[in-house]
């Protein structure tokens, strides 16, 4: 039975943290000496990073975040936000313009994968629905107070999402001054 390979990101964010860690540490940022690190690790001979497996390359990961005390849940290795792929010149348009002030022209109802950006972005930020739905009936919401919180257009998704963007910045940048 044979292993799966690194994944591309993960074959990027091994690069990215030990070229961080030799940095932090002054060694010799060398292919070999990167290769050496590698092969002493997984306790066998490394000739290419694209020779790990899944595991061992998740294995290496862990070790340099610890090694440089990089938590799982910081900032600096959160994961992407949740992207769809626009279908067409209109979607992405209304997805850009839609819910700004002053644009209030034409409606697009809300699809599923735009709902999903909300349901990403609400675990990003550590809340539940019942959390999102308080926030929406609060005087602060971005949907003007309206008595009906559902999401129906993507106008409302944006500017929720906006909000939503704006909060996990404050919340970030709140948690790096402490």
């Amino acid at each position: 039975m044979t292993q799966q390979k690194i994944s591309n990101a993960q074959l990027t964010r091994l690069q990215v943290l030990w070229s961080q860690y030799v940095h932090r540490e002054m060694i010799k940022n060398s292919r070999d000496e990167r290769l050496r690190w590698a092969s002493e690790q997984t306790k066998r001979a490394i000739s290419s990073f694209k020779e790990l497996t899944l595991s061992e390359a998740s294995d290496l990961i862990n070790l340099l975040q610890s090694e440089m005390g990089i938590k799982e849940s910081s900032p600096a290795v959160r994961p992407r936000r949740f992207r769809s792929r626009m279908k067409d010149r209109d979607q992405a348009h209304a997805a850009g313009t839609e819910g700004r002030r002053g644009s209030r022209g034409k409606f697009t109802i809300a699809t599923a994968s735009d709902l999903a950006m909300i349901d990403a972005m609400i675990t990003e930020l550590g809340w539940d629905r019942e959390r999102l739905d308080a926030f929406l009936r609060s005087p602060s919401s971005p949907l003007g107070g309206r008595s009906n919180i559902q999401l129906r257009t993507v106008g409302d998704i944006n500017r929720v999402l906006w909000a939503l963007k704006r909060i996990a910045a404050r919340q970030t940048r709140g948690s790096v001054q402490k």
